[in-house]
């Protein structure tokens, strides 16, 4: 017999729950107070209503002032209609413009990670602007940014400068879990 905790009986009840809900229902989640419940929302839409409606929501949620809107807004932006992303190239751009101009370092990484999702899929190329800001992320003392700015270089095979940075990080940071998360990188990259 499977004993389930009482939180993993909610989420499975929550999930089952949620994808049978009708689009508009499922929508109204995204606004509940508990976060695991605007989470499993936010993937209901990410995989069963991949529409232009559920991109304009998501597009409004990171336009928002509240950094967990934004951050729900972009995880949807990074995963809607995964694996065909049929947003991809309109959600790009909003990504990139949070990394270049929010001092949010929640939204950042959630950018960050949605960019390196998208880009990881659809087989973008980061231009060498959006490039060498996301190798500044690397840096970065929040540790979010830098491991997700170290995912996002890892969707970029057959950059030399991205190896480079990657390599670096590996030889030179005093942080393990930074080191650890490169070689992750480097092992992505390589594949």
């Amino acid at each position: 017999m499977i004993y389930l905790s009482s939180d993993d009986s909610y989420d499975i009840l929550a999930a089952r729950g949620m994808m049978c809900s009708d689009e508009n229902d499922v929508y109204q989640f995204l606004n509940d107070k508990d976060y695991r419940v605007r989470t499993l929302a936010a993937q209901t839409i990410q995989t069963k209503y991949p529409t232009k409606k559920s991109f304009d929501i998501a597009k409004e949620m990171i336009e928002s002032n509240q950094a967990d809107k934004i951050e729900l807004g972009t995880y949807i932006l990074g995963q809607l209609g995964t694996p065909n992303m049929p947003f991809w190239r309109e959600s790009f751009p909003l990504l990139e413009n949070i990394v270049n101009t929010s001092n949010d370092k929640k939204a950042i990484a959630s950018a960050l990670y949605a960019l390196s999702h998208l880009c990881s899929l659809a087989k973008c190329k980061i231009d060498e602007k959006l490039l060498s800001k996301i190798i500044e992320y690397t840096k970065d003392e929040n540790k979010d940014v830098a491991i997700a700015a170290l995912l996002t270089l890892s969707s970029q095979p057959g950059n030399k400068k991205v190896e480079d940075t990657i390599k670096h990080i590996i030889f030179e940071s005093d942080d393990a879990n930074l080191r650890d998360w490169a070689e992750t990188a480097l092992e992505i990259i390589r594949d």
